[in-house]
């Protein structure tokens, strides 16, 4: 896989994480079929949302840190990235986006396409799909930016990749592990709104009315989620919003990490 990254021709690069992620894609959603775990159409969004989350941040990470590479060595190809980290907090920070964002953009492609075909091959309505297309965006400057953060912290793309998909896994899974707790823990209701809002596959629920992921028979017994009064996040944006403060503060501990490393070297 790095060497798709690293290929100069960018159309190659976003063709080739268009196959990798369809190939990812289609294997989460026969899993997800075969447990019945939802409509077809739920079950594509789901997946989509889990390969929006496994490959943003390599992208971003693999950027970022190629990129602090070229500062600090001072490769040719980024001559005037070294001055905008060490002299302009304002300048890097926005070079540290605009890597951002631009690393993104074979993801934003893919998140197209599949959308479209979700569109061609399903009923659901042009409405539901073109949210899920902004919360896919949104996911994925957010995975993105925790990528980065990750890079930093291990300077290495893929630990980076690593720290951030264990994260997704703590935010997804938050919901099944409060069962061992239960011993310990006489009511779960203070916590079970956080774990509904920091849980990004929870978006699907807040679009697609009366589908519940909690009460399908195969995850029922498996979280006390369901012992409770609960109620999905009502704005459905308002997932997004919690998703760009966790990549944000990614973000801003990025940008300082490697301001402070530009002043070393």
């Amino acid at each position: 896989m790095y060497k798709i990254i690293s290929g100069r021709n960018h159309f190659l690069k976003v063709f080739s994480v268009c196959i990798i992620a369809s190939f990812l894609m289609w294997i989460l959603y026969q899993l997800l079929i075969e447990k019945k775990l939802g409509s077809p159409t739920e079950c594509l969004f789901i997946a989509q949302i889990c390969v929006v989350l496994l490959i943003a941040p390599y992208l971003a990470a693999y950027t970022v840190h190629t990129s602090f590479l070229k500062t600090r060595f001072n490769i040719n190809t980024a001559p005037s990235t070294n001055g905008l980290l060490t002299l302009s907090p304002i300048a890097s920070g926005r070079y540290l986006l605009r890597q951002l964002v631009m690393s993104q953009v074979p993801v934003f492609g893919w998140v197209l396409l599949s959308t479209a075909v979700i569109l061609f091959v399903t009923n659901v309505p042009f409405t539901k799909a073109f949210q899920m297309l902004v919360m896919l965006g949104i996911y994925s400057i957010s995975a993105g930016a925790v990528g980065m953060w990750g890079a930093q912290v291990f300077k290495d793309a893929l630990f980076g990749t690593e720290l951030a998909v264990l994260l997704w896994c703590i935010l997804i899974g938050s919901a099944f592990w409060l069962n061992p707790f239960k011993r310990y823990v006489d009511d779960f209701q203070p916590f079970i709104p956080l774990v509904l809002h920091l849980n990004p596959l929870i978006v699907v629920c807040c679009l697609f009315e009366g589908f519940d992921i909690f009460r399908n028979p195969v995850l029922y017994d498996l979280t006390p989620v369901t012992s409770y009064v609960y109620m999905f996040p009502k704005p459905w944006y308002l997932v997004g919003v919690w998703q760009l403060v966790i990549g944000g503060c990614c973000f801003l501990g990025t940008w300082q990490m490697c301001r402070s490393r530009a002043y070393i070297a």
